[in-house]
């Protein structure tokens, strides 16, 4: 399998750590404790990892059109059109759909009529999950080609990341920091099933920790057997144990990146969780330079991770068709990858 093309879409409104402080500031009136002294604590923490700004959709802006941007650029390099797409998969946690998969309602706006539809779900896991059953399928199916999509747009009021910005006391921070440091963005990626054997995937999951990161729905107390972490804000709201979920990183990716030759690749590119704890948790296995990081800028796009900093690679040029790649990713669930492929 090989990537034909690849683009992404970011919304046009730039948010800021001292942005995101301000906006908790104005919906923590119920505060417990000194303010002031709890909106510098989540200052100081967003800026320690590493981010610096965060894009969100201003109020002109959809989620369907930064994926129809993505989709057209992505086809527009290869030449392709809608109508010669065999087979479309929509991944991630953004979406408007419960029934039917979300990729039916994006293939019909978007035009791909005649394409097989999917979604795959996975947490900040999904677009590579997806991209290890596409690369699966056209082993075992005539599929001529196939096209991941996400749409990982949180932000609206409403939604399961925007009530934790009305903070209760600091103690929260261990459950809502991670909330603080979400971006936006759309990517579209097209596959080919040229050169069979060029990814390489290896997955590591460890249930055990599911419980870490949720975002539950009403009646989630019937579906599992310990939610001491989950609901923590709510059902249908996000929490995540982010110091938790980075200790675990440097526990789980060892299974993953087990006989990893840092000389083996010219470019690395990692979830857009922290960047300090990527690099740190990388550096352990001599590809700490070799990454391009993007959380600086982006902050977390969730499923929309890997497939962004690819566009943001190629776009400054580090990136080029017949580069050596490695992506890593640490998950919900808790679930770990690292992949190994050509460009």
């Amino acid at each position: 399998m090989i990537i034909e093309s690849l683009a992404a879409s970011f919304p046009s409104r730039k948010v800021s750590n001292a942005d995101v402080v301000e906006l908790i500031g104005q919906h923590s009136q119920g505060f417990d404790g000194n303010l002031d002294k709890g909106l510098r604590i989540v200052k100081t923490l967003l800026d320690r990892s590493g981010l610096v700004n965060r894009n969100w959709c201003a109020e002109d802006e959809r989620p369907i059109d930064h994926l129809g941007k993505a989709v057209s650029d992505a086809l527009d390099s290869s030449g392709f059109t809608p109508k010669d797409v065999d087979l479309f998969v929509y991944v991630g946690i953004g979406g408007g759909f419960r029934e039917p998969a979300n990729s039916y309602m994006a293939a019909k706006a978007l035009g791909f009529t005649r394409a097989e539809c999917f979604d795959v779900i996975d947490a900040c896991m999904s677009w590579t999950r997806a991209m290890s059953l596409v690369d699966s399928l056209f082993k075992t199916r005539s599929y001529r080609n196939a096209m991941i999509v996400n749409a990982e747009f949180h932000m609206q009021p409403g939604g399961p990341m925007f009530p934790n910005y009305a903070l209760e006391n600091t103690e929260q921070l261990e459950y809502a920091l991670p909330t603080f440091t979400i971006g936006e963005a759309a990517t579209a990626t097209l596959l080919l099933p040229d050169d069979p054997g060029n990814f390489n995937f290896t997955f590591h999951s460890k249930p055990e920790y599911a419980d870490l990161c949720t975002i539950p729905f009403d009646g989630y107390e019937g579906f599992c057997a310990d939610n001491y972490h989950i609901g923590r804000l709510g059902p249908g709201r996000f929490t995540a144990m982010g110091a938790k979920m980075h200790q675990q990183l440097e526990q789980g990716l060892p299974f993953v990146l087990q006989g990893v030759n840092a000389d083996e690749f010219d470019v690395a590119f990692t979830h857009t969780s922290s960047q300090t704890e990527w690099a740190r948790a990388c550096e352990k296995f001599g590809i700490g330079d070799k990454i391009y990081h993007v959380y600086h800028r982006t902050g977390n796009v969730v499923s929309a991770s890997i497939p962004a900093a690819i566009a943001l690679a190629r776009e400054a040029g580090r990136l080029k068709k017949g580069d050596r790649v490695l992506s890593c990713m640490g998950s919900a669930g808790l679930s770990f990858n690292a992949t190994r492929f050509r460009f």
